[in-house]
């Protein structure tokens, strides 16, 4: 009997050293995005998997939504969504929402800078020989997105409203119908402008555009790009919505014989003030570590830059577990 138990108990720690030592379980942090298909949604699912399979002690569970505003609003509205939940989101409409600008319905608390995704260049385009700048466009039809896609609709007006003067706005004649919309209007000569753009890289210049604007590029028509010229974004940036004047670089699109300005938003990852710094800093952390790694998933990734993840913002309005990590890093 004797023998029988010490041959038992040395069965059972020979099991218990056979087995592996838990996991610590990982703290599940979601991630609400963008409609399927746009540039954030793909990066957010890189994201994803990035942190997911590194030795990270977060975890990402990611979600689809409507879109940035939305994402904002969850984030005022829900407060232990504050707690463990980082959104999609970008300067432009961080900025409508502190003003309690369109798409809301009230003043907002604008969420502060993770790490950005991408830095969105747009401008206007003509086939019209005769338009040879922003200003020959006096009294012509100009197609853009709607002013909820803030980039193709809310900032290209905006552009137009504060870069020049009252008389020349008045005289435009502006449909908001929808990026795509925008680009077989133009294709169609139903308007004399439309916006198209892209996505950049502004410390590289490596530049990718959007959708829409490959369709127009491939009418075959020759086209002509008109340059905001570094005013107007400055203007527009000091009395409306905050844009980031860099040049899109000649021959980055066919047709593009010389450099432009365009007013760059910026794209990336937020969360409210309120979300943990520890959360922040690891998660800013992952970007920086991984930041080649965004490219395998999609060419978008490939824009992404270290010095890109902070470019042009402020420190006050980047989340200060975040800031640390850039610090950190000596990205700042």
């Amino acid at each position: 009997m004797k023998r029988l138990l010490v041959f038992l108990t040395c069965l059972v720690c020979a099991l218990c050293a056979s087995v592996p030592a838990r996991t610590a379980e990982k703290t599940v942090i979601h991630l609400l995005s963008t409609p399927f298909g746009t540039g954030s949604y793909v990066l957010g699912t890189a994201l994803e998997s990035i942190v997911n399979q590194g030795d990270y002690p977060l975890s990402i569970a990611y979600a689809e939504t409507p879109g940035q505003a939305y994402n904002v609003n969850k984030l005022n509205a829900d407060a232990a969504a504050r707690q463990n939940t980082v959104v999609t989101a970008s300067q432009g409409i961080n900025w409508l929402a502190e003003q309690g600008k369109k798409p809301f319905p009230a003043k907002r608390t604008p969420l502060k800078l993770i790490g950005i995704y991408t830095y969105t260049a747009t401008w206007l385009v003509t086939g019209d020989k005769d338009i040879k700048s922003v200003a020959d466009l006096k009294g012509k039809r100009i197609a853009m997105g709607r002013i909820p896609q803030v980039i193709w609709g809310y900032e290209p007006d905006a552009l137009l409203r504060n870069g020049y003067d009252d008389d020349f706005y008045k005289s435009l004649k502006i449909q908001f119908v929808g990026t795509s919309e925008a680009a077989t209007a133009l294709v169609n000569g139903q308007v004399d402008a439309a916006t198209i753009g892209g996505y950049m890289d502004p410390v590289s210049g490596r530049f990718s555009p959007a959708p829409q604007t490959v369709e127009v590029l491939a009418s075959g028509r020759k086209l002509r790009h008109l340059d905001w010229t570094k005013d107007a974004v400055e203007k527009t940036a000091a009395k409306d919505i905050r844009l980031f004047p860099i040049q899109v670089p000649a021959k980055a699109v066919d047709g593009l014989e010389a450099p432009i300005w365009i007013g760059a938003d910026l794209h990336g990852l937020f969360a409210h003030p309120d979300f943990p710094e520890e959360y922040a800093y690891i998660l800013a952390k992952a970007m920086i570590e991984n930041i080649e790694a965004f490219g395998k998933y999609h060419a978008l990734g490939g824009l992404m830059s270290r010095a890109g993840l902070v470019k042009g913002f402020s420190p006050e309005n980047i989340h200060p577990g975040a800031l640390r990590a850039y610090k950190e890093a000596g990205i700042l």
